[in-house]
């Protein structure tokens, strides 16, 4: 039993056990995956409810007071999916094991009069396995793409029971309905690498008092590869060098997860957040240079959010942390063009330019004056898509020229950040307006992204390039795989973990960034159950950060390395004269061949995070003629290092 895990027991009794794998539904109530051979496939559901158009989507995965019941071999889930912009359905499904396939009953009530979509039951499956595979409707057999087309459903219409086959003919997902029912089979790789089947329980409006049902029955069958890996290291090729690995403390900074994730993880890269909405509440005028914060500084008072603030910038320049202070939020008078009860997509009108520039102007000078802190890059976060102030390409160009010039004669070392941008699908030619523009990029200190919901190798590739070709370094800002996770806790489930740790992976592999900042190290997205400090509360995930942040330091240089099986990913990275590899396995138990290590490299020690197990040391290992042979359990991410490990959890 997991002690640090509350929830975890209904998840465990909904793992169907065998000697081969097994089904698991997770705490939340979403499928995770479903048992294959000697392995599985992985495969997720949700309930959603969208609203008329699918401007907004209500879901059993983004709901914050699911209840939860278990009689028998059933366990149920039940939550009201409500929209503020629309009306609200209760739901209740209940999943039960029958000989391997997993029943799940949806039940869906209407709470009010409104207009929605239908109720949905969503089946997620990775494009990775599945592009190129077949889909078979009822009797119809269909293609599904093995890249994205043009056109994003792949199929719709009405069927009793769906096939989807993977590309190699080896395994399949199979989902019998009851009776003939209207579904819709997207291509969802504009927004994520999956393929999603909507099914619906109930369409069209659902008028207060009326109930629909539905019955979901789904397996998996066939097999996995689960044949050994092999792992070559390249130390003769060094891909990039890293400034370091480390944290978002923007919001919840006064948490005890913050001082403990400054206390014991080697963080080597940061990012705060800049309050202006409390550092120019209202108008105070000046000169309009911003060098001058003496009215300003009022605001500043003990045990203030402000304060905190300062004191933490402080705090990051005395250890030498590289960080970026970015603006989510600015007070209601220096902006335009949304609703007090909507701050997104704000815009920053002309007429108010002036202002802007003395405010942060001001609280940089401040910062570096009275506190000794002095960013080394700032941003807006997210411009593109206004989270909270928007810009177009060419607008994000022109205020890089504006701030840009105002450091300058401020004496501010503080360059800045190119992008920022909320994902990185496609979105690096956002930056292209500044990057034509010699006059802007002289005050470009670095370019950015956030990599939420992924990318493929391709597009993280796309920003790589483009950071190579601007000679900059490459940021990712806000590191983390679901920014609707915070909704109902779902970034504390182990499969949570387990996509980070896939992430992490691929960031590394393929987008050759020089800064990975996750989102959060404080409570926001904790890495710790709760609010505690101490080792009890530790969790996979910020076991996890630790074998990235300690075990990778900064300044390292990320090496070549390459795998014969795509079930493993590997990345390795050479520090001074240290090396260290992890090896990240979301699958089940492989058998690992490394080879290619340096001729001294004569013994690794080993250090394994996997579900109760919190960076755990193990035997050290030895290495003949440039390799050594490891067992990775499943679902673990193993490193071998010649770097001191430090103390475990």
């Amino acid at each position: 039993m997991n002690r640090r895990h509350g929830l975890l027991g209904l998840a465990v009794l909904l793992w169907i056990t065998s000697a081969q794998a097994q089904n698991r539904v997770d705490e939340g109530g979403q499928l995770d995956r479903l048992a294959a051979g000697q392995g599985w496939l992985t495969v997720r559901s949700d309930v959603r409810v969208p609203l008329k158009g699918w401007s907004r989507t209500s879901s059993l995965s983004g709901a914050q007071n699911v209840k939860q019941a278990a009689a028998g071999d059933r366990r149920t889930w039940s939550a009201t999916l409500a929209d503020r912009n629309g009306p609200a359905v209760q739901i209740e499904q209940s999943v039960r094991d029958e000989a391997g396939k997993l029943s799940f009953d949806i039940t869906a009530t209407g709470m009010q009069d409104g207009n929605i979509e239908g109720v949905l039951f969503s089946i997620r499956l990775p494009t990775e396995q599945f592009a190129g595979g077949m889909l078979a409707a009822g009797e119809q057999p269909v293609k599904l793409p093995a890249t994205l087309p043009a056109e994003s459903v792949v199929w719709s219409g009405t069927a009793p029971s769906l096939r989807f086959t993977d590309a190699r003919g080896k395994a399949a997902v199979r989902v019998e309905l009851t009776g003939p029912m209207k579904v819709t089979v997207q291509d969802n790789r504009k927004w994520s690498d999956e393929f999603v089947a909507n099914v619906y329980v109930h369409g069209g409006n659902l008028p207060k008092g009326q109930t629909a049902r539905g019955q979901i029955r789904i397996w998996a069958e066939g097999e996995v590869d689960t044949s050994p890996a092999r792992v070559t290291v390249d130390a003769r090729q060094a891909r990039y060098r890293l400034i370091g690995i480390g944290g978002n403390y923007c919001f919840s900074i006064e948490s005890p997860v913050t001082r403990y994730t400054l206390e014991n993880l080697k963080v080597a890269a940061a990012r705060t957040e800049m309050s202006l909405r409390m550092w120019e509440a209202v108008n105070v005028g000046g000169d309009g240079l911003g060098s001058d914060w003496k009215e300003f500084a009022k605001a500043d008072v003990p045990l203030s959010r402000l304060r905190r603030e300062f004191e933490l910038m402080a705090e990051l320049t005395r250890k030498k942390i590289p960080f970026t202070t970015s603006i989510w939020r600015m007070p209601g008078w220096m902006t335009e063009g949304a609703s007090d009860r909507d701050a997104a997509k704000r815009r920053i009108p002309e007429s108010q330019w002036g202002d802007v520039l003395q405010s942060v102007g001001s609280y940089l000078v401040y910062a570096k004056e009275k506190y000794g802190a002095e960013p080394d890059y700032f941003s807006f976060n997210e411009p593109d898509i206004g989270i909270d102030i928007l810009f177009t390409a060419e607008a994000h160009r022109d205020a890089i020229k504006r701030f840009g010039e105002r450091f300058e004669k401020l004496g501010l070392k503080t360059k800045l950040i190119l992008g920022d941008v909320a994902n990185a699908r496609g979105t690096d030619k956002y930056c292209l307006p500044t990057a034509n523009d010699a006059a802007a990029m002289k005050y470009v200190g670095a370019v950015a992204f956030h990599s939420w919901n992924g990318a493929s190798p391709q597009q993280y590739a796309a920003w790589g390039d483009l950071a190579e070709r601007l000679k900059r370094p490459l940021l990712v800002n806000e590191a983390g795989v679901d920014p609707s996770a915070w909704r109902g806790g779902k970034y504390r489930y182990f499969a949570y973990a387990m996509r980070d740790m896939v992430h992490y992976q691929e960031l590394l592999l393929h987008a050759r960034p020089q800064s990975v900042i996750y989102w959060e190290f404080t409570s926001d997205y904790s890495l710790m159950e709760g609010e505690e400090r101490g080792r009890d509360a530790v969790t996979e995930r910020l076991s996890l950060q630790k074998h990235w942040c300690n075990l990778t330091p900064a300044a390292s240089e990320a090496l070549g390395v390459s795998c014969d099986n795509g079930g493993i990913l590997a990345t390795a990275f050479r520090n001074g004269g240290g090396y260290t590899i992890h090896l990240a396995n979301p699958k089940w138990n492989r058998a690992v061949t490394v080879e290619g290590l340096p001729a001294e490299v004569k013994e690794l020690k080993v250090v394994r995070t996997a579900r109760g197990e919190l960076y755990r040391k193990l035997q050290t290992v030895n290495a003949a003629d440039g390799k050594v042979a490891v067992e990775l359990p499943a679902e673990s991410l193993t490193t071998l290092t010649t770097l001191d490990t430090g103390r475990e959890p």
